[in-house]
């Protein structure tokens, strides 16, 4: 829930500058198309599997703060793993749904909210 209220906000920010062409609000409402047909992988009671979760945004986290580029902060996060097969299919999709240079703008902000937020 926290993901789509910070998504939400990112939409609202991005969709109020004017520079915004339509192809890249396109690319956006694509975007979260995507994440929106994702399952989360954790119920709120499984400690172990929230764990593993942090584990992840952790990594995403540390890549997005010592990676020179957006181009080496993707291929670090790519790397980013999890022992837990339901999270790790969760962000090998959530993964998959970056591929877009947009996208790659919103998670990298994603990231910085959640830096902010938590």
């Amino acid at each position: 829930m926290r993901f789509f209220a910070i998504a939400l906000l990112a939409l609202i920010a991005i969709t109020s500058v004017s520079a915004q062409s339509q192809a890249d609000l396109d690319k956006l409402k694509n975007y979260f198309n995507c994440m929106s047909k994702i399952n989360p992988p954790c119920q709120d009671t499984d400690q172990p599997c929230l764990d593993e979760k942090n584990k992840i945004r952790d990594c995403q986290v540390k890549c997005q703060t010592t990676s020179s580029s957006e181009s080496d902060s993707l291929a670090c996060q790519k790397k980013c793993t999890s022992t837990n097969k339901d999270v790790q299919t969760w962000y090998d999709a959530t993964m998959a749904c970056t591929s877009t240079s947009i996208a790659t703008f919103i998670f990298s902000a994603f990231i910085a909210a959640f830096i902010l937020l938590f």
